[in-house]
């Protein structure tokens, strides 16, 4: 095998939810705290993802796959890691369970392509490859955290959530998954689709609740340039601090 050949045809990795009907609002209300016990455990678990990743960069390097004991963990690591995201950013008020296994009831699903040769050029620069994508999940996962605390005012008081606000804390969690899953190597499809899917032809609706797919209205893209330029007016605070 030509240790710099492409993978064939790479998959990303796709996000699947569905917005809550009703919303809890006692749970959004307490949502930081409700959500602490995840992310001490998970910080755990994070630990352990990333000597797996390290042994797992060293196996794509000289074998040109990630092995399979480290898909399988990684795998289950950024399937909690997702959850929790979309529990704390209020896609769902279903708490997560403390799990790295796949749970077809709850009510976010994400797909994971089936492990598959790496470029292993690709493999040896990956961290070098990925700062562009990274520089980008850094604004907007700054820009997310603002408009979460909007997201949380309107559930906790009116008891829904707009969906623009829905569909852009959906868009930018997805692509925060998709870097994170390029980085540890389970996909070689460099992270996009931050401003939602292209639906096809002849159909500009948004797409229905379970749909893999994420087709943003015009108030769900405007939501996300907002998230961006809220990102980057908080990032410039930050350095000028």
């Amino acid at each position: 095998m030509n240790p710099t050949a492409p993978s064939a045809s790479p998959r990303p990795i796709n996000l699947r939810s569905i917005q809550p009907v009703e919303r809890d609002r006692l749970t959004a209300a307490l949502r930081i705290i409700w959500v602490i016990p995840q992310l001490v455990v998970l910080t755990l678990v994070y630990f352990g993802a990333i000597f797996v990743a390290v042994v797992g960069w060293f196996g794509a390097l000289f074998t040109g796959e990630l092995p399979e004991f480290a898909e399988d963990f990684l795998s289950g690591t950024l399937r909690w890691g997702v959850r929790v995201n979309g529990y704390l950013y209020f896609l769902t008020d279903a708490y997560p369970p403390f799990s790295i296994d796949e749970d077809l009831n709850y009510p976010i699903q994400i797909s994971i392509p089936e492990r598959a040769s790496l470029n292993r050029l690709a493999v040896l620069f990956r961290i070098v490859l990925m700062i562009p994508a990274a520089i980008v999940g850094y604004v907007v996962g700054a820009g997310l955290g603002l408009i979460s605390v909007g997201s949380w005012a309107m559930i906790t008081f009116t008891g829904s959530l707009p969906v623009p606000l829905y569909e852009a804390a959906r868009a930018v969690i997805r692509f925060e998954m998709r870097l994170g899953g390029y980085l540890i190597m389970l996909t070689s499809e460099y992270p996009w689709g931050l401003l939602g899917d292209v639906p096809p032809a002849g159909d500009e609706e948004t797409a229905q609740s379970g749909d893999w797919s994420i087709w943003l209205s015009q108030g769900g893209r405007n939501a996300v340039i907002v998230v961006i330029v809220l990102g980057v007016i908080e990032t410039i605070v930050r350095r000028g601090q």
